[in-house]
């Protein structure tokens, strides 16, 4: 059901501006000068706009054949738009009342040439209440018109004042090779991860183990714990992804802590178990205030 709509910044208010005689409506920009919506659909062949805010007095710019028009943008007298079948990938450019008349600015950008934005200053105007100290909002501030505003969370959830956020009580925390990330407990729905995620080539390698402390008193932060094979040692991050520090050198040349398995914390003597494989024996190692305690050496399963 392809459509063209409108809706305030935080999804309120939605209106369906354009539902009859589209299939894939792939281009979309605005005529601020004329106050026009300007989109080109790759299926019909054609460029077309209607009146900005009513969605009314439809008119088609541009219509052709042996095209795959797939983006749009306009500014000043003009039009341009991306063309993937004409010359092996072309940007072209027409006057927006007639296109007929077009000129290619560039040729043999690719089969995959896809989105064309305009950049320039002068279309940069005006304010809202979003513009002075980020609305009031503590992360993310949506303006909304008439001089209204709505506070939302990148990540956390609103709390009942509407400005500040809150953290979840816990989450789901999973690494891939080279990056830490989160999900929800309980609501699979929720696509918003519970913090953002972290990823960092100088100190990520190959994460294996994790262990979480949420028992930390400090305010606003908690501690992850993860090995990384790569580098063959146990580094600690708060989960604000700030004051990173390597806890543990592998004792035994990076052999056995690149086989580290497993990773987890004693909440009541404060003492982080480590679980590390090897050929002819399972090593469960006592860390303790980031200190070696002892080793217990258990035959191989």
């Amino acid at each position: 059901m392809p459509c063209i709509g409108k809706a305030r910044l935080d999804g309120s208010e939605k209106v369906v501006l354009v539902s009859m005689g589209i299939a894939w409506p792939n281009g979309i920009s605005i005529d601020y000068e004329e106050n026009k919506l300007y989109w080109c659909d790759a299926r019909t062949d054609k460029i077309e706009r209607i009146d900005l805010e009513t969605g009314r007095n439809r008119e088609m710019v541009l219509s052709g054949s042996n095209v795959d028009m797939f983006s749009v943008a306009v500014f000043g007298a003009y039009i341009y738009w991306s063309d993937r079948a004409h010359a092996n990938g072309s940007v072209r450019r027409g006057h927006k009342n007639d296109a007929t008349e077009m000129v290619t600015m560039r040729t043999g950008l690719g089969v995959n040439l896809k989105e064309v934005k305009i950049f320039n200053r002068v279309r940069e105007k005006g304010t809202n209440v979003c513009a002075k100290d980020n609305g009031g909002c503590k992360q993310l501030c949506l303006y909304r018109g008439n001089s209204r505003r709505s506070c939302a969370c990148a990540h956390g959830y609103l709390a009942d004042d509407g400005v500040t956020c809150l953290r979840h009580e816990g989450y789901l925390l999973y690494s891939g090779r080279t990056i830490l990330k989160s999900i929800h407990l309980s609501d699979e729905t929720n696509l918003n991860s519970p913090i953002r995620p972290y990823e960092n080539p100088h100190y990520f390698k190959n994460i294996i183990a994790l262990a979480f402390d949420y028992s930390q008193r400090r305010k606003g932060t908690n501690r992850i714990f993860y090995s990384d094979a790569h580098f063959g040692n146990i580094q600690l991050v708060n989960d604000n992804w700030e004051d990173r520090q390597v806890i543990v050198e592998s004792k035994y040349n990076n052999l056995i802590l690149s086989s580290l398995v497993e990773m987890s914390i004693m909440w009541i003597t404060r003492e982080i178990i480590v679980v590390i494989a090897c050929s002819n024996y399972i090593f469960l190692e006592f860390i303790f205030k980031n200190k070696y305690d002892y080793i217990i050496q258990l035959p191989k399963c």
